[in-house]
């Protein structure tokens, strides 16, 4: 499978990249400026490309199977830059990944767009995100999720729209107070299995975290949807 990585510098992307280099064929791409930042330990260099509507973004994802694309905190500056990076960008990139004939898209969004409520309360797919306005990096993600959802909607590709909890721990252990934690073994391995898995929808919500202490959000769909998650979401 060829797989293209987006906001290849940043480090959600490098840990996604990490995971996948031994069994994927990647191609990882960032805005110009980012490009230089990251070259994939199998010597993959980064592509530098604006995601407009042009030719450049058409070659980009042509011969491509899959997308990885990374819809929080893969971008850094103003709010303005954040949100039209993910939704005129994002079109741009979901335009030319449907023409192209792209099978899947990988959403990496957050389970921080939940915050808010309070840890009790047993969040699932089926509830709505609305972050504030103030925050410009969930107003983008929430907003690269809308996105990715209207293409599915229409069938014009599949999207898993994978939200991770939060903070990533490598692989030192949560924290007492980390309780929506997720360690890079487990996103590296969620969004493999999100890419090769035959049991997703059009479009796929799915929650996923690190079983730790006092665990605040449930990973159920992931387990069922993603099978091969299901040991390491249950230990």
């Amino acid at each position: 499978m060829k797989v293209l990585i987006t906001s290849a510098a940043s480090a959600t992307a490098q840990i996604i990249t990490s995971a996948l280099e031994e069994t994927y064929q990647l191609r990882l791409t960032d805005l110009p400026g980012n490009s230089e930042n990251r070259t994939a330990a199998n010597g993959t260099q980064t592509v530098p490309c604006d995601l407009n509507h042009e030719k450049p973004t058409d070659d980009l994802v042509a011969g491509i199977d899959a997308i990885v694309n990374i819809g929080y905190q893969g971008q850094t500056g103003e709010a303005t830059h954040l949100v039209d990076y993910h939704t005129r960008r994002m079109y741009n990139l979901l335009q030319a990944a449907s023409d192209a004939g792209v099978a899947r898209y990988v959403n990496v969004s957050t389970l921080r767009l939940f915050e808010g409520h309070e840890e009790n309360l047993v969040v699932t797919e089926r509830w709505r995100s609305d972050p504030s306005a103030e925050d410009a990096e969930l107003l983008s993600a929430h907003l690269a999720e809308a996105v990715c959802k209207e293409f599915a909607r229409d069938r014009l590709i599949q999207v898993a729209n994978l939200r991770l909890g939060w903070p990533f721990v490598g692989d030192s252990s949560a924290g007492p107070d980390d309780t929506a934690a997720i360690s890079h073994d487990l996103i590296g391995a969620a969004v493999a299995e999100s890419l090769e898995s035959d049991q997703l929808d059009q479009w796929q919500d799915i929650h996923i975290q690190s079983p730790v202490s006092n665990q605040r959000f449930v990973t159920g769909t992931a387990a069922r949807l993603l099978p091969g998650l299901a040991e390491r979401l249950t230990q």
